[in-house]
């Protein structure tokens, strides 16, 4: 056996197979690719049918990218020897259910994409790559992700995935979207300082972004189950600001002086209130504001520039006029707010106050009453 691969790689060099694009149709085409252990081209294996295992156990590098998409009857994808890749696209195929790429390092691209049944996927350490994904699949578990400053980062849909630990990661020349992952999943980027591109955080129960000071885009936290939000670090939002749909009970920017666009906190159902210490130093909002939730109180004690319109609705205890006045900044408001007195507790409490005063009153006026008729038979009897 080992003779008949030294021959295969031998003739692969000869013929220059090591060099050359490659569009797998055959079990013969992955043996020729097998016979480098440096593939300077791109490997492409798209739809074939029958094809249940893929092994590319030889090569240790590609400079180009390799593609697997398509394999309907794939299962199980090797690529033992791998360690470093211009690009690894493995996209939609659909009974695939363990890839192992266990020494690969170095990656431009990394997709691991519409790939439903993936329970395994095996990778020691990502120390470098430009675009790491893993989009739609059933992994359990990630690998170690050492990268300090990669491209863009996009885990998305992985169900049953809880632990999302990118610690290492300081700064990233692109975007990070992290979201629809496993039910109570953890999400951990402790070291990150800043973001090249937007950042969005969904459906995590916990979150640490505590160093987190400037995002180059969009920030935006959605459906999150944490209970307090607080970046004691963030100062630069180069664009919008989106609190949506959050468990919030709290929620502090203390360094932040500046949106670049627009500020959106919108249904964050537990988060009555914008006090002191929400916004404490923003002082200019070049864009919109759209405040929907059942406020009590809104403050925001910097606050001088609003170019946008401001949009109010939602039904607590703040009055529009309350909070016309906090955004006395703004030159356009649209204020729909339905304004309670107070909580069903509190209601309930006012009520036994209003029955009790009703009652005090009832009380005065029957003994005035009485008072009156006693003087008028007085007055009366005085006459004879």
């Amino acid at each position: 056996m080992k003779c008949i691969l030294a021959f295969t790689a031998i003739a692969a060099l000869a013929a220059g197979a090591c060099n050359k694009d490659v569009k797998v149709k055959s079990q013969s085409d992955i043996s020729t690719v097998n016979a480098c252990s440096k593939f300077d081209a791109d490997v492409i294996i798209d739809g074939i049918r029958g094809l249940g295992a893929i092994n590319i156990d030889s090569v240790q590098e590609i400079t180009g990218q390799l593609v697997i998409q398509n394999m309907y009857d794939l299962q199980t994808v090797s690529l033992g020897a791998l360690t470093s890749a211009g690009s690894l696209k493995i996209l939609n195929n659909t009974n695939v259910y363990k890839v192992d790429v266990q020494k690969l390092n170095s990656v431009g691209d990394f997709q691991i994409i519409v790939n439903p049944n993936l329970k395994e996927l095996t990778y020691r350490n990502i120390s470098s790559t430009n675009n790491f994904q893993i989009i739609s699949t059933h992994v359990t578990t990630l690998g170690a992700f050492t990268d300090s400053n990669p491209g863009n980062i996009e885990i998305l849909s992985n169900t049953e995935l809880k632990a999302l630990d990118f610690s290492s990661v300081k700064e990233t020349k692109g975007y990070i979207n992290i979201a629809n992952n496993g039910k109570g999943a953890n999400v951990t980027f402790s070291s990150l300082t800043q973001v090249g591109g937007n950042a969005s955080f969904a459906d995590a129960a916990t979150l640490d972004i505590s160093k987190l000071s400037a995002v180059s885009d969009d920030f935006s936290l959605y459906t999150n189950t944490f209970k307090n939000l607080s970046l004691p670090a963030f100062a630069t939002a180069e664009k919008s600001i989106t609190l949506n749909d959050n468990a919030f009970q709290a929620i502090s920017f203390p360094k932040l002086e500046e949106i670049g666009s627009s500020l959106n906190v919108v249904n964050n159902t537990n988060f009555k209130s914008i006090t002191k210490q929400t916004f404490p130093k923003l002082s200019t909002i070049p864009g919109s504001i759209v405040l929907k939730g059942s406020f009590d109180n809104i403050t925001f004690p910097a606050l001088k520039t609003v170019d946008g319109q401001v949009n109010i609705s939602g039904k607590g205890k703040l009055s529009c006029d309350e909070a016309e006045k906090a955004l006395s900044a703004a030159d356009n408001i649209d204020c729909s707010l339905e304004t309670v007195e107070d909580s069903d507790e509190d209601s309930n409490e006012s009520d036994g106050e209003s029955d009790h005063k009703s009652t005090h009153t009832s009380s005065g006026a029957a003994h005035t009453t009485v008072v009156t008729v006693v003087g008028a038979l007085a007055l009366v009897a005085a006459c004879f």
